[in-house]
This record gives structure tokens, C-alpha cells and sequence, in this order.
């Protein structure tokens, strides 16, 4: 199970998202996941900004602190929530296979 360990902004435009699983930081290949499910939803709400890996369990919004808002967070969440129970979330894991291979490349 996937988890939020903690937020913080790195300077004006990145925001890191510490995700951790079974006590460990997130493997690779699980942050990508929720960078994958957290990009399709910016696009699918037409908002700005780039998730992607900053290795180590990490998660990178790219997006300037002036364009961010609560959902911002709130779609990092629902990307968690998609990666640790994908059958409770089919509306967006479904279109997993469809997912640009750019996103959540490094930050």
C-alpha cells in the first residue's frame, strides 16, 4: 500500500510528494504509476503542470506555486489510490495501456 509520507515545495516551481510502501520509499516503477494516473488526470481536468520521478520515492509536480491549487494534491491522492486498488478505480486504470510512455519520466 502506497502512502504520503510528506509534501514540500523545492523553490517556486516543483513540489515533491514523498510516497512510501511497506515501510520503504517507492520503488521506480511505482512512482511512474502514479505519475502516469496523475498526468492522464491533468489532462482530463485541462490543468497545467508535469508529474514526473525525482527517484528516491519521490514524485515531482513541475508547476510554478502561483499556478498551483488544491486539486493539484488532491489528483496526486486519487493516482494513489488508483495504483493500490486499480479494480475499486477502473475509470482510470483502464486506460493504463494508452498512457504517453513520456509520461513520468525524471524530474
Amino acid at each position: 500500500m502506497l502512502k504520503i509520507q510528506g509534501i514540500r515545495d523545492e523553490g517556486p516551481e516543483v513540489r515533491l510528494y514523498e510516497i512510501s510502501g511497506d515501510g520503504r520509499p517507492a520503488l521506480e516503477p511505482e512512482v511512474l504509476r502514479v505519475a502516469g494516473f496523475a498526468s492522464q488526470l491533468l489532462r482530463e481536468n485541462e490543468l497545467e503542470g508535469t508529474f514526473r520521478s525525482a527517484g528516491g520515492g519521490v514524485l515531482g509536480l513541475e508547476l510554478s506555486a502561483a499556478k498551483r491549487t488544491f486539486f493539484h494534491d488532491g489528483i496526486v491522492f486519487a493516482a494513489l489510490d488508483a495504483v493500490n486498488d486499480p479494480v475499486k478505480n477502473p475509470t482510470l486504470t483502464r486506460f493504463e495501456v494508452d498512457l504517453p510512455p513520456e509520461d513520468g519520466g525524471p524530474v
